[in-house]
Order: structure tokens, then C-alpha cells, then sequence
């Protein structure tokens, strides 16, 4: 009987313990949830398919907890070489930092156009118009500022003599052309149509001019080879992104509407005039990409450089299969 009691008790005691247990068990996560700094220069429509990641959740599902920091495109080049930031939004940039030998590549490709254009004041009727005047760009020999002399060149300025540039970041350039200290300035979709409600006008849609690889994800090279995994899960989450991109326009929108402050009708505008400008599927045709990389890189004064060196597309390969 005293066996049978004891039995019984240790029976009762360890169905009691049974939920607490399954509690237990269901609280812990499948996977630590890796914390991921990823630099960019600030809310544009170029970076949409990371910020349409972040509110979606795709980067969660991917176990990832991901920051978007706000640098400046010198700062970013530094930061990412030394890998005291892992991940770039910069493709621009981060061509230009392979390029020069420091330890990034590029492993996703999210455009293959700007996302920009020239904005002017209002007295101003053409490109020529431009010479002597004072141009904001985001950063030096960043996308923005290549994609300007890019247009002023192919307006017969010369882009290195005949324009001033002040570093202005992105968000303020409204406010410095209102107080009189910038005539022009590149502004993406956004920051553009916010200017033309103001007042300016938006002379040139650089993505009537030229292709550009101005967003994507750049990455330090110790964690390309220490950290394989989590820039597969990074990737992932960025494809997903794209594919929402195209099947969700309304979703889409909505996320432009809280991420870049704009109204129903200049979030459908400025998707209808983006969408076509990102890749499907985080890759670009290789001629191209050479074609693309080899005229961005010239326009920074580097020549002779083997584009393929310069990027490493082995996770994007895995994850699309």
C-alpha cells in the first residue's frame, strides 16, 4: 500500500509539473535573434525593399533583428571597411570601397536605376542654367553625386569645374534651398515631390538618363566568410521584400506612406514611377552589371578594375534556389 501511495503522489506531482513545463518549452525561441546593423543614408525610395522587410517582418522570420543606421557616405565607407558595421544599403559606395581594395562586397543588387532627380529653383529653365550654382548631394562620390555629373556631362557642364557641391543631408535639402544656400539639389522620388508641392521644380528624372546600381547590400568581407548564415538570412528577408514589392502595391504604399511621411496619392505616384526601377530577383544581367559598374566606377576616377572581383553573388545563388 505504502508503494502504491508513493506511486500515486510521484504521478500527481509530475502531471502538475507537465504544464509548466510545456510553458517552458513554448517561451524559448527556435533561434537566438541575431541583432544586425544595417547603414543606409536615410528614409529614401531607394532603400524601400529593406524598410518593406523591416515592417513586414520578413527580417523576423529570418530571426533577425534589424537597425537601420543613418551615416554619411564617407563615414559609411570607414564604418563598414572596418566592420564596425557589417551591412550597407550603399551599392554606389560599396562598389567604389571594393574598388579601392578595402575588404567589401556586394552580394544582393536591389536597382538598376536612380531613384532621383534634379531639383531646381524655379527661375532656373535648363542644366545650363547651372553653371556657377551650388548642388546638394547626400555624400562625395556617393550615387548621388555620380549620377549628377553624369546628367550635367551629358548637358555639356563640366561636372568638376562648373558646379559647386555642399554635403547636405538627406531630409534638409528643402530647408537649404528655401533659405537660399543651395540653387539645386538631387533628391530622391520622395523629397522631390515634397519640392514641387513647395514650390521647385523637378527638372530631370535621372532614371531617364542612365541605369545605376544605387541600392543593394554591401558587406564586410570577415563577416561574408565568418558569418555565412545570418548574410543568407539577410539576403532572404531582402528577396522577399522584392517579391512584395510587385504583388502587394497596396501594402507597399502603405509602408511608403509611414516611412517616408507621404500622402495616399504621392505614395501611388511615386510607386507607379519606381516600381520598374528595382531588380526582380537581387541580381543583374552581367553585362550589365559590368557596363553599369565600370562607368560608375570612372566617374570616380578608378579604371582597370575586374568588376567580378568586386562582388560575391554565391548566397544570393543559394537562397534564390
Amino acid at each position: 500500500m505504502l508503494g502504491t501511495a508513493r506511486t500515486f503522489w510521484r504521478m500527481v506531482a509530475i502531471l502538475f509539473s507537465l504544464p509548466a513545463a510545456c510553458l517552458l518549452v513554448a517561451a524559448q525561441p527556435a533561434s537566438a535573434i541575431d541583432e544586425v546593423l544595417i547603414s543606409y543614408a536615410g528614409p529614401s525610395i531607394t532603400f524601400l525593399p529593406a524598410e518593406v522587410a523591416r515592417q513586414r517582418g520578413f527580417f523576423r522570420e529570418q530571426n533577425l533583428d534589424v537597425k537601420l543606421l543613418l551615416t554619411r557616405t564617407e563615414v559609411d565607407r570607414a564604418a563598414l571597411a572596418s566592420g564596425n558595421i557589417n551591412y550597407s544599403l550603399r551599392a554606389g559606395s560599396s562598389f567604389v570601397s571594393a574598388a579601392r581594395g578595402l575588404p567589401v562586397r556586394i552580394v544582393f543588387l536591389g536597382t538598376t536605376k536612380p531613384f532621383w532627380g534634379l531639383v531646381v529653383r524655379p527661375e532656373i529653365k535648363s542644366v545650363s542654367d547651372l553653371k556657377g550654382k551650388s548642388m546638394g548631394v547626400p555624400g562625395l562620390l556617393g550615387s548621388q553625386q555620380i549620377s549628377a555629373k553624369y546628367i550635367l556631362k551629358q548637358n555639356g557642364l563640366d561636372p568638376d569645374r562648373d558646379i559647386i557641391y555642399r554635403i547636405v543631408d538627406t531630409g534638409t535639402r528643402i530647408a537649404a534651398m528655401l533659405s537660399g544656400s543651395l540653387d539645386c539639389a538631387m533628391m530622391d522620388y520622395g523629397e522631390a515631390f515634397r519640392a514641387k508641392k513647395m514650390g521647385f521644380k523637378l527638372l530631370i528624372n535621372a532614371a531617364d538618363f542612365h541605369g545605376l546600381l544605387a541600392g543593394g547590400l554591401g558587406v564586410n568581407s570577415n563577416t561574408l566568410r565568418d558569418q555565412p548564415e545570418q548574410v543568407r538570412r539577410v539576403i532572404r528577408a531582402m528577396l522577399q521584400a522584392l517579391r512584395y514589392l510587385r504583388e502587394n502595391p497596396e501594402g507597399t504604399q502603405q509602408v511608403m506612406m509611414n516611412w517616408l511621411k507621404l500622402d495616399r496619392e504621392m505614395a501611388a505616384d511615386i510607386y507607379q514611377m519606381s516600381i520598374n526601377n528595382y531588380t526582380r530577383n537581387g541580381m543583374v544581367e552581367e553585362s550589365m552589371l559590368n557596363s553599369l559598374v565600370t562607368s560608375m566606377l570612372a566617374e570616380a576616377g578608378i579604371k582597370g578594375v575586374n568588376v567580378s572581383q568586386l562582388t560575391d553573388f554565391t548566397l544570393l545563388q543559394q537562397a534564390l534556389k
